[in-house]
């Protein structure tokens, strides 16, 4: 059996780092992918996420706004690629991390199928870096 502690309070005040332009850059990945997730075409903005596609992170100030840094995904899609877990080749084919096995990702709907169509080259370099991390 697990015990734990709970906290005997639910809020509290604190120092809180902002991630300035974060709106902007949304925005802008929206309209980049067409108001649509990148690899299924799902389009319901209540639900897709402007993904980094080099981490906030890992990026410096240039890259945590522009762009071609950015990917709109459907949840399941982003969940997968913000964890390094699928990326995408310079085609936009789909790749899938051996660290999960193939029947669990076509549990949760992942194929290994899927294509990104409209890649630009500015993702490209964006992308190495990724594939990078999922490749280790």
């Amino acid at each position: 059996m697990y015990h734990f502690r709970k906290p005997n309070k639910t809020e509290r005040t604190g120092l809180v780092t902002s991630r300035v332009g974060q709106g902007a850059y949304r925005k802008s990945i929206i309209i980049r992918w067409e108001y649509k997730c990148a690899v299924s075409g799902f389009n319901n903005l209540k639900i897709l996420i402007a993904s980094h596609i080099v981490p906030w992170s890992d990026a410096n100030d240039n890259e945590r706004l522009d762009v071609h840094n950015g990917i709109l995904l459907s949840p399941t899609y982003d969940a997968l690629f913000d964890k390094h877990l699928i990326s995408f080749d310079n085609n936009g084919k789909i790749l899938l991390s051996d660290q999960i096995d193939i029947d669990a990702y076509h549990k949760i709907g992942v194929t290994g199928t899927e294509k990104i169509q409209k890649l630009s080259h500015y993702n490209l370099e964006y992308l190495i870096r990724h594939r990078e991390v999922v490749y280790k």
